[in-house]
């Protein structure tokens, strides 16, 4: 039982994000519903606000999955299991958070519900699809949010809207009563505005899911050494694809980064990973264009009218993706995993690599979602197909003030060690510290 002063120190809290919803929300379009019932529950987690990406089923309340077609459906027979884990924790769902239609595309765009907008730039991207999530963490809302990863979902606006976005191991998380986007890429993920915000977030999500065909049982601690530093760690920096043909300001923050984590002890050392780039350039996305068609075919062609023009595009793009195709893509894929298994076994520890090339773009250099998702997810969709855990944490800001994050990526089941080198950056570090415009109102 929670005492008096906890109690109302936690229905403060969810007070404050309220309030901050109220505030703020006309102008980024971050929340799509308020629960504004919602009352502190008890546990780990007792009273601190959450947002849910509107992908994710909660029992009496509708899923639009971000879309016109379901916008009538039937309100959710029950909680998937990453709300009921929450709730079991004693978080306060707090409302849904804004996505890009059927949780596909990485700007943000919305065709049903409006586009949402950067906390640091209302006129820029957010990047996507688990949009509000992070833009409702970056304006201060909520210190946490749930969205999922299939290509880069969490990690792209984590880095655009400055806060720290997790995509665990595959399986690491259920996605049970979650929208399917790419089974054998899709994770639920958490965003918070600290490395801690995150990580007791996914504490609190982890864990088997026998309803889970992908859900795998691991006893290994998930937050093990969190503040056991990084003396001794080797970073590994793929620079071939990786780091090039950055914007100046992103190439050089994450050059800052790693220069931290080697004064803190680590020692930097090049990579190859060429098979990211062959990975890319062969085509390999088509194969989630592949899985969307099929995971649609509920809505498509039935409703088409109602479905976005571009997301139908790529939904239309998908069905021309041949039998051959789809063989070859998870051929290259199976090539980069075996290069990330070979590159972790020669005794590398973490990659670090810039989450994405540039900062984030306006709104009016974004009308061509397909083109802006691949200039954005150009460095997260590879590592998330591969399955490895990747954390996106802020490291600099741009000359107009808009954040950069840089991107983690250990071995598989191994996202305490990502929480362990991120902690050791960011209590050496200030820009966790910076606050949006939008959290100044």
């Amino acid at each position: 039982m929670k005492m008096q002063g906890e109690a109302h120190h936690a229905e403060a809290a969810i007070a404050r994000a309220l309030d901050a919803a109220d505030r703020v929300n006309a102008s980024i379009n971050a929340v799509l519903w308020l629960d504004r019932e919602a009352k502190a529950g008890v546990g780990p987690l007792g009273g601190v606000p959450v947002l849910v990406k509107d992908c994710i089923d909660w029992r009496g309340q509708l899923t639009t999955h971000g879309s016109a077609v379901y916008r009538d459906a039937a309100p959710a027979a029950g909680d998937a299991e990453v709300v009921r884990r929450l709730r079991d924790t004693g978080a306060t769902l707090i409302g849904k958070s804004h996505l890009s239609e059927f949780c596909f595309g990485a700007t943000g765009e919305n065709a049903t519900f409006g586009n949402c907008r950067n906390p640091w730039d209302t006129a820029r991207i957010t990047g996507g699809s688990s949009s509000g999530s992070a833009a409702a963490v970056g304006a201060g809302i909520v210190p946490a949010a749930i969205g999922t990863d299939t290509g880069g979902s969490v990690r792209v606006p984590a880095a655009l809207c400055g806060v720290v976005g997790l995509r665990p191991t595959l399986g690491r998380v259920s996605n049970h009563d979650v929208l399917d986007v790419s089974t054998i890429c899709d994770v639920v993920g958490p965003f918070g505005a600290t490395v801690a915000d995150a990580a007791r977030l996914y504490a609190a999500i982890a864990g088997y899911d026998a309803r889970d065909p992908l859900s795998f049982a691991d006893a290994a601690p998930l937050l093990e050494g969190m503040d056991g530093g990084v003396k001794g760690l080797r970073v590994g920096l793929p620079r071939a694809f990786f780091f090039e043909d950055l914007q100046d300001c992103v190439g050089q923050a994450v050059d800052d980064a790693a220069a931290v984590l080697e004064r803190l002890g680590c020692t930097l050392v090049d990579v190859p990973l060429g098979e990211a780039e062959t990975l890319r350039t062969g085509g390999a996305f088509r194969f989630v264009l592949a899985d969307v068609a099929d995971a649609r075919r509920d809505v498509y062609p039935e409703h088409a009218d109602r479905i976005g023009a571009e997301v139908r595009r790529r939904i239309e793009l998908g069905h021309q993706v041949s039998g051959a195709d789809y063989a070859h893509c998870i051929r290259l894929l199976q090539q980069f995993q075996r290069t990330l298994r070979d590159t972790f076994a020669a005794g590398v520890d973490v990659l670090l690599t810039p989450t994405t090339p540039v900062t984030a773009p306006l709104w009016s250099e974004a009308s061509d979602m397909v083109a802006t998702t691949r200039l954005v997810a150009r460095n997260t969709y590879d590592l998330g197909a591969a399955g490895v855990p990747s954390l996106s944490v802020p490291c600099g800001f741009d000359r107009r003030n808009l954040p950069i994050g840089m991107q983690l990526t250990a071995p598989w089941r191994a996202e305490a060690l990502l929480f362990r080198v991120a902690h050791a950056f960011e209590t050496a570090t200030e820009h966790h510290r910076a606050r949006s415009p939008i959290n100044r109102i």
